[in-house]
């Protein structure tokens, strides 16, 4: 996986690890989440995911990928979707040398009359598993919320 990043200028980023590798050595108190969301335009679902570099106080960087794909009408898929980037996204990282912490942003909310509270038992067990931590819709989510905004 080699996905195209973006600076919010545009600029691409050639080399996804490289680029997460540096910023981390020249801001070593940066902490480091990925969020993705979605949604249905002109018959197109349109993914962003986010990489976020937050540093507490002082604000966020972040990079993004953007990507189409054929209209997914089943929300429940289309959210999994999203987590699942979230996540490749994250293991290419710790694959690539990427060793920090790093949490993932998830756009489910825990309250139970809203249909993405669903995904959270299958989704958290997956990304706890893989040794990351997790925040939902009550949590703050740099990343997510980053990732809404390119929408």
């Amino acid at each position: 996986m080699q996905l195209q990043y973006r600076k919010l200028d545009g600029t691409i980023i050639e080399n996804l690890s490289a680029y997460v590798l540096s910023y981390l050595g020249a801001h070593p108190a940066a902490t480091l989440s990925v969020g993705s969301d979605s949604q249905n335009i002109g018959g197109q679902t349109i993914y962003v995911t986010v990489i976020a570099f937050r540093h507490l106080g002082k604000g966020v960087h972040y990079i993004y990928h953007k990507r189409r794909e054929p209209l997914i009408n089943d929300m429940i898929a289309r959210l999994f979707k999203e987590a699942q980037d979230s996540i490749e996204t994250a293991e290419y990282l710790r694959d690539n040398r990427v060793e920090v912490p790093l949490t993932i942003d998830v756009d489910y909310n825990e309250d139970e009359q809203f249909a993405s509270h669903r995904l959270i038992p299958m989704v958290k067990g997956w990304i706890l598993g893989l040794g990351y931590t997790m925040n939902t819709k009550q949590n703050i989510q740099i990343a997510s919320i980053a990732a809404d905004h390119l929408l």
